[in-house]
């Protein structure tokens, strides 16, 4: 892709193929939002927003007799996070070296992925966009030192709603700890009731913080597009330092907001 401009950067397709792989380590452990939501795409860098087959009618006559309305479509969001790595650090990796220093590619891609599950968890008004947390109509589910009951709770409320299982449930850092910590195991593994009860994938979500999420799993009820995936792209030397940066574009809709129940 031109506008990654990875053909100007002075390095070996070895060098390249080493980055994309930490890159895609890191990203494989920290984009957990994408992993429970239904993923479009990439479509392309040129794909610009998505119809959601809605209209708004405009007040405004400018010819006696015609009616206008406006189309309402979700627009992609843009992300870049640049990052710098030392030039000799990866011409150490051609001799052999294996302890070459990626600790700004690592936090770079941990920004990429921060920004884009909280775009999906909690929303990004700025780009249209409604997180799940928000879009959920369901009263949420108290959650105090155990986690069996308000799981049961909440798979209750999807069950109502005739959405039936497997489902995943996302947990924040709080509540991810009372995996470990309920005091309602009665010498049966929390994280083993659950998994059994959910027939799904217990995922940690800090950026979730203090609250939980249950969704149906391999729905379309939560739907990631994404134009273009995050990718690495090459901004320019310094010296000895190069400068490379993460991108992609994507948007997030909620089609089913009965879909989510919300632990709190």
């Amino acid at each position: 892709m031109t506008n990654l401009k990875r053909h100007l950067a002075p390095i070996t397709d070895e060098m390249w193929n080493f980055i994309d792989d930490e890159a895609r380590e890191i990203l494989a452990s920290k984009l957990n939002a994408r992993k429970v939501v239904n993923f479009e795409g990439p479509k392309g860098l040129d794909f610009a927003a998505v119809n959601t087959g809605r209209r708004e009618d405009l007040t405004k006559d400018l010819v006696d007799g015609v009616s206008y309305s406006k189309r309402h479509v979700l627009p992609l969001v843009e992300l870049e996070v640049p990052f710098t790595l030392e030039l000799d650090e990866l011409e150490s990796l051609t001799r052999g070296a294996e302890d070459v220093d990626t600790a700004p590619l690592i936090e770079a891609a941990e920004k990429v992925a921060k920004a884009e599950n909280e775009a999906v968890l909690k929303g990004l008004d700025e780009a249209n966009i409604k997180g799940i947390l928000a879009a959920s109509e369901h009263e949420a589910v108290a959650v105090e030192d155990d986690l069996v009951a308000p799981v049961v709770e909440a798979t209750k409320k999807l069950v109502a709603e005739g959405i039936k299982g497997p489902y995943n449930l996302l947990l924040g850092s709080d509540l991810y700890s009372l995996l470990y910590e309920s005091k309602s195991n009665k010498g049966y593994p929390v994280k083993r009731r659950i998994t059994n009860l959910i027939e799904g994938n217990i995922i940690y979500a800090p950026s979730l913080e203090g609250k939980g999420l249950l969704l149906p799993q391999d729905s379309e009820d939560f739907e990631f597009v994404s134009g273009q995936d995050i990718s690495i792209g090459f901004s320019e030397q310094n010296g000895n330092e190069l400068d490379f940066f993460f991108t992609e574009s994507f948007t997030f809709r909620v089609n089913a907001p009965e879909a989510a129940v919300v632990l709190d």
